[in-house]
């Protein structure tokens, strides 16, 4: 029962970001802009400090975004009139937003723009020849929101549950493909890709997902490791 709750805590709460995606585009451009920030984490000679302040300040835009969608929703069950008190908690919620918003850009400046300063070609090889385990990580953040967009696009299912890519099999894939790219180790890799294969078994067997679903997920995983390593490991 414990995991079960569990679980349905974690449905609601990736259903309330699908929702806050679906209907704020002010939420799409902030999504955007973090891939661009996390492509650009990836590229400069960026301590873990920074990395850190980088991740902070683009959590605080989105958080408070979410928080001001929230309010906004609040208000308008309690009230359609134009009441002033009204107005002013949707002001405030906004107010918010753009303070969140004006120190990730000051973040930015101060982080990233400066760091651009370096010969970026060296930044680039450097930095990611010698970083996978960083460079995985940002690969599985970039799984999971190209996840939450295709389940956005299909208009059905949670995060855990349903939807137009399973979630599940883009994660176990992924990691299987980075753990291959990382270790080259067949018998650790071997086992790897058998776990995604029983991941996306399981899916299809408690009706979760369709085949096909289930096989998006895994090219999406599949893909964007390959295209990480490809273009931070490989392009000369």
């Amino acid at each position: 029962m414990k995991l079960r709750k569990f679980t349905d805590s974690i449905n609601h709460a990736v259903d309330g970001i699908i929702y806050a995606f679906k209907t704020e585009r002010n939420l799409k451009i902030h999504f955007a802009i973090t891939l661009c920030v996390l492509a650009a984490c990836l590229v400069l000679d960026l301590d873990r400090l920074e990395v850190v302040m980088v991740f902070f300040a683009i959590a605080l835009v989105i958080v408070a975004e979410m928080i001001n969608t929230a309010i906004e929703a609040f208000v308008n069950l309690l009230t359609l009139s134009h009441h002033p008190l009204a107005r002013i908690s949707k002001d405030v919620a906004a107010g918010g937003v753009l303070i969140a918003a004006v120190n990730a850009l000051a973040v930015s400046y101060l982080i990233i723009f400066s760091s651009m300063k370096k010969p970026l070609l060296d930044m680039v090889v450097t930095k990611a020849r010698g970083s996978m385990a960083h460079i995985t990580l940002i690969i599985l953040f970039i799984i999971i929101i190209i996840v939450v967009i295709g389940k956005t696009l299909g208009k059905r299912g949670t995060f855990t549950q349903g939807g137009l890519v399973s979630g599940h099999a883009a994660v176990a894939f992924g990691v299987s493909t980075a753990i291959l790219l990382a270790t080259r180790n067949i018998f650790a890799t071997s086992l790897a890709f058998f776990l995604a294969v029983l991941v996306a078994q399981s899916r299809m067997e408690a009706k979760f997902h369709k085949w096909f679903e289930v096989v998006l997920g895994a090219i999406i995983g599949i893909g964007t490791s390959l295209l990480i390593y490809y273009v931070f490991y490989l392009v000369k």
